[in-house]
This record gives C-alpha cells, structure tokens and sequence, in this order.
C-alpha cells in the first residue's frame, strides 16, 4: 500500500469516526441533570411524573437535557401571562423493535406522530364517572389545510431525515371543547421527535370562549436513547385564568389539559406498540 493510500484509508476511517459519533444515542441518565431526585427512580421505572406551574412545581426540570421539549418548557414558564403543565415518562422500545436500525426505530416514531386519525378514540380516566374510561377525543383527521375543512389522508414519511420542520393542519373533536381545528408543528432532528399542537380556533364551553385563537400550545417530545424512550409532553396556555365560568357550569383548566397531555402521551405508547 502506497503512503497516499495509507493516509486516504486514516481519513476515511477517522471520517466514519466523527459520523458514527455524531449520531450516537445518548444514555437515559445522561439527559435528567435537573429532574428532582425524588421523581427518578419512578421515572425510570415507566411510571408518568406530572407537574404544574401553579403549585409551584418547575415544570422544565422534568425534560430531558437539551431537547426541543426543555427549551419550550423553560420558555413558557418563565412567561408571566402563561401557565404550563407538562409530563414525563420513559419506555423501552417495543419488542417488535429489536432488529430495526435507529434510522427504523425513528421512522416508526415520526410517522405514529403524523397518524393523526388514530387520535380518535383516545380516553382519559374520568374522577366523576367513578375512575372510568371515557372517551376524549371523538374525531380526529388530518385536514388539506388549515382552512379548508375536507379531510385529507394521514401524512407517512418514507425515510427518516436527520433535521426537518413540516406542519399540517388537523381537525380534532373532544369532550369539552368540541371540534375546532389545530396546526400541528413537527420539529425532527437527530435523536428527537418534537410535536406541538396549536388550537387554530376559539375553544369554547357551552357556547362561551374558553381559550383564544392560537392560546393553546400542547407538545409531546420523543427523545430516543439507548435504552427507550423518554417522552415529555407540555400544556401552557397564554393570558387566562386557570378556571372559566359559565351559567352552565365551569372548568378548571390545567386539570383539562393535563387530561389531553396524559391521552395524548398514552396514544403515542400505545400506538408503538401495535
């Protein structure tokens, strides 16, 4: 071997090197600096910690080091026309998973985020139906656009690409709220999944304004390490008070939207592992 192909060879393998490093997943424990020592052990274990901003709670310590999910979070709880509620828990990628590459794995992630149909017929634990299911979103479709109201097929990637931002519009019918339309944002970089989902509608309780046009921002982050999957998801609504009131009854918001980030979490398990 010649010493110009000696040195092309140390090249290219030093190349592959920086590349594979690059894209190596990060290690569960190295993305939880700040979640408080109480909540770890719980965490890791898969079960769901939850916090809000009005009980004084820190909602962004919850999030893992570095991602989308921390820096949304720290940002809206440091706004003093807002409150946020977020949530955290880890899973270990399905068994189905085992011999997929990480460029697999991650396309799973991003298209289930995209199947917006399958939101339809998610539940949440209802406390004044007796700890019952019941369900909380009645329809859910991904629309042509944001002002258009015929639906359209559910999005699916072919390929998973390293950094990419893509919206689309959707349509989504729930209990309380009933239907009004939502831009959901998707954020996709190396090892991250980021989804937030922003009401493009008044959201109204019997027939009276509960949240303005774009004052609702709900996110659900996939973070993927070598372990599983930490998933972080966020509430935050901008200048309102926690509870509305109405002739008809009233509704106390962060336990409202705690609800959705909880369905919205256990759709995305659920859906990973069909």
């Amino acid at each position: 071997m010649t010493t110009l192909m000696k040195r092309l060879s140390i090249i290219v393998i030093l190349a592959l090197f920086v590349v594979s490093f690059a894209f190596a997943e990060p290690s569960i424990n190295d993305l939880i600096s700040e979640m408080p020592q109480d909540k770890v052990e719980a965490f890791l274990s898969g079960e769901t910690i939850e916090m809000y901003s009005l009980d004084g709670e820190y909602v962004p310590s919850i999030a893992m080091d570095g991602s989308m999910g921390k820096s949304k979070a720290k940002k809206d709880y440091e706004k003093d026309n807002a409150f946020t509620l977020g949530l955290c828990t880890f899973i270990e990628y399905p068994e189905s998973w085992g011999n997929m590459s990480f460029e697999e794995k991650k396309l799973e992630i991003i298209n289930t985020f995209l199947s917006i149909s399958t939101i339809k017929g998610i539940t949440y634990i209802s406390h004044t139906s007796g700890e019952k299911p019941k369900v909380l979103f009645s329809d859910a479709y991904t629309l042509v656009d944001k002002d258009s109201k015929k639906e359209a097929y559910d999005v699916q990637f072919s390929y998973a690409p390293t950094s990419y931002k893509y919206q689309v519009a959707a349509y989504l019918k729930d209990s309380i709220f009933g239907g009004n339309k939502y831009l959901v944002n998707y954020d996709i970089s190396e090892s991250e999944i980021f989804m937030t989902i922003t009401n493009y509608t008044d959201l109204k309780f019997m027939f009276y304004k509960a949240v303005s046009k774009g004052e609702l921002n709900m996110c659900v982050d996939a973070v993927m390490t070598k372990e599983g999957i930490a998933v972080f998801a966020l509430a935050t609504v901008y200048d309102q008070e926690s509870s509305i009131q109405t002739p008809f009854g009233s509704i106390h918001l962060p336990s409202a939207f705690m609800k959705r980030i909880t369905s919205l979490k256990n759709w995305f398990i659920q859906e990973i592992n069909k």
